[in-house]
């Protein structure tokens, strides 16, 4: 919409049907394109397509995602600082994990990311991209930073000490803000340089719980049906837990997707 002349102009979508969905919408750093993810009805297929600002007119389409089972298309793209031409894209229907890609405005597509692991973008400063996984152990979720220019080198892991870190990064990307627990630390809040030279926790929480009647709570694992994987479990003993008795059990199960019940935590992302 433009507001000095009182206009809408309609981006030309013409892709799949009427009842196609348009996602996930990105500007261009310098305004002139405008950048969709177009998903049939199905949501089997999406198209990435750029579009000009000026009269919404089609450019091309950059990327397309097909998969006979699901197509879930969560992100806008994020450009590379500096570039129009650029940009870091999410999927998780291309190596099996929610990875990050460099892609370019031409259709050109390099993996960032090589763990087996999901990633979560928080941002880039034209050199370095910083991402959360759980690459570390699925109940974890540790900071990281990727050198773009060198991507065979390893990513630098910047957060410490075992758990579930909650990352707040700098405006500046020098610095982040880590707040962090784990099943022994009820909290825990750092301060770290984004180079990695430096990390100081500066907070330590005291245990809520102390002086109430509280249940022991343990992590573990099962292997998957087919051997392949190990899937985490929490369980929760029965008050004043006698070995030699036996207790009814109640079992909960959340399949997700995008809802981790079990993490390394205090007390282990249940409630109350």
């Amino acid at each position: 919409y433009n507001f000095e002349k009182g206009t809408t102009v309609w981006l030309d979508v013409k892709d799949f049907t009427r009842e196609r969905y348009i996602t996930n919408l990105a500007w261009s750093p310098d305004c002139k394109y405008m950048y969709a993810q177009i998903v049939d009805r199905s949501q089997h297929h999406m198209k990435l397509n750029q579009y000009r600002v000026a009269d919404g007119s089609f450019v091309r389409t950059i990327l397309t995602e097909d998969n006979d089972a699901w197509i879930e298309p969560l992100d806008p793209v994020w450009f590379i600082k500096g570039r129009t031409d650029k940009f870091i894209y999410r999927t998780d229907n291309r190596d099996g994990y929610r990875s990050l890609y460099l892609v370019d405005t031409l259709g050109s597509v390099r993996r960032l990311t090589m763990a087996d692991a999901d990633v979560q973008y928080l941002d880039n400063d034209g050199r370095y991209v910083y991402y959360t996984s759980a690459e570390v152990s699925p109940v974890e979720n540790h900071l990281f930073r990727l050198d773009m220019k060198r991507p065979k080198k390893a990513p630098v892991q910047l957060t410490r000490g075992r758990g579930w870190h909650n990352v707040q990064l700098s405006d500046n990307l020098k610095w982040f803000l880590d707040r962090y627990s784990n099943t022994s630390q009820p909290s825990t809040v750092a301060v770290g340089s984004t180079d990695g030279k430096k990390y100081e926790e500066v907070f330590k929480g005291e245990d809520p719980l102390e002086g109430y009647a509280s249940c022991k709570v343990e992590l573990g694992t099962v292997p998957s049906a087919d051997g392949l994987y190990e899937n985490y479990y929490r369980l929760i003993y029965p008050k004043d837990f006698d070995p030699a008795k036996k207790y009814p059990v109640i079992l909960y199960v959340y399949g997700g997707p995008h809802s981790q019940m079990v993490q390394d935590t205090w007390l282990e992302n249940s409630r109350m």
